[in-house]
């Protein structure tokens, strides 16, 4: 079993990790985090280097990578600055490959090369207030008119909507349950349509809305895929948002511990670095073997899915574990600084406060052990 990257892979890693030192150093990542602001140069800075287009054709204005490559480039923006990670995700990784996989030609030609250029955003609109975990239970509805669609409902958490270029929504076309579900891609200019921000802990400059959607008429066309057919579609994008949402908070725990122990062997008590202890030294030992583990889940089930094979628990077992270790290690690493990590002089509290979410989006870290479970069990 060979666990080294091959010669193109290693150097896809290496180029991610020296453009985002060079163009996100703390001191952005700060301020991007303080006035709430996304880093568009920097995101389109990507598409010049073709990261946004890896899951595309050349026709698309894609490179054609795989989802390992993927989880190599996610992983670097989660170490840099984890707004621009989860834009990547739910942008490139979540929406786009839907639209690459179920849409038209002409929708493909309309979307893919803007992703792929890093100049086009998508928000994904699934949650709703009665429908979290229970997706299934969707409550907005499209319903056929004349020529068209018309929308009604309300979504949640719907990250990026306001700088969105398209709204990919999931709404009711068909019966209750997982059966009656469809797809639309949907202009956030539409009348009828309301975007709001919600304040929130992490995550500050890519921000989550809630989304109002009062009689919203939509073309034909505007239908992603075929009509009611939106649930499967959903479960192939929650598998590679895992996997993708694995790699981000592997990267940014890795940002934690590596300033946890930058800063061990700086910090004097007593006469001597506080790396010398045995409670810190232990501390980042753990840290390290767990980010260790999470790296080999990560890399295994981003090698499943690009091959071509079951991933859906490997994906699974990569979420819990490498969001549950990114919490866990800058948890830690708040300890390791003492009173410092209270201060916003040092990044270690933006670590953990963009960690929290993750064992929860996604699908909660209690829903990925239902599915590994239903994998042993049955």
């Amino acid at each position: 079993m060979d666990f080294t990257l091959s010669p193109e892979q290693a150097a896809l890693r290496d180029s991610a990790r020296d453009y985002l030192a060079a163009k996100v150093p703390l001191g952005l990542a700060r301020e991007a985090d303080e006035t709430e602001t996304f880093p568009h140069e920097v995101y389109r800075g990507l598409g010049d280097l073709g990261w946004q287009g890896l899951p595309f054709s050349e026709e698309y204005g894609g490179s054609g990578g795989d989802e390992f490559d993927e989880a190599l480039v996610v992983e670097q923006l989660g170490y840099a600055m984890m707004p621009l990670a989860a834009c990547f995700l739910v942008t490139v990784l979540t929406c786009g490959k839907t639209i690459r996989d179920v849409g038209t030609e002409a929708q493909r030609r309309a979307w893919l090369p803007g992703i792929s250029a890093g100049t086009a955003y998508v928000s994904y609109a699934l949650t709703e207030p009665s429908a979290g975990s229970d997706a299934a239970s969707i409550r907005t509805t499209a319903s056929k008119t004349g020529d068209g669609w018309r929308i009604n409902g309300q979504k949640m958490f719907c990250t990026g909507a306001d700088m969105a270029s398209v709204i990919l929504l999931i709404a009711r076309t068909g019966g209750p349950g997982k059966d009656g579900l469809s797809m639309f891609l949907v202009d956030p200019k539409t009348p009828g349509i309301t975007i709001q921000r919600l304040p929130k802990l992490g995550l500050r400059p890519y921000h989550t809305c809630v989304v109002f959607f009062d009689d919203v008429d939509l073309p034909a066309d505007a239908l992603l895929g075929t009509e009611n057919e939106a649930w499967r579609y959903i479960v192939a994008s929650l598998n590679r948002e895992r996997i993708a949402c694995a790699a981000m908070t592997l990267g940014t725990g890795q940002a934690a511990l590596d300033y946890a122990v930058a800063y061990a062997k700086e910090r004097e008590q007593f006469g001597v670095p506080i790396g010398s202890f045995q409670a810190i030294r232990h501390r980042l030992a753990d840290a390290h073997v767990r980010l260790r583990q999470a790296r080999l889940l990560t890399h295994r089930a981003a090698w499943l899915e690009a091959n071509g094979l079951s991933s859906t628990r490997a994906a699974s077992m990569a979420k819990v574990w490498a969001t549950e270790t990114c919490v866990d290690v800058a948890g830690d690493g708040m300890r390791v600084l003492g009173g410092y990590s209270y201060t916003m002089d040092h990044p270690m509290q933006r670590y953990l406060r963009d960690a929290l979410i993750h064992p929860i989006g996604a699908g909660t870290n209690e829903i990925q052990r239902n599915i590994i479970a239903k994998e042993l069990i049955g």
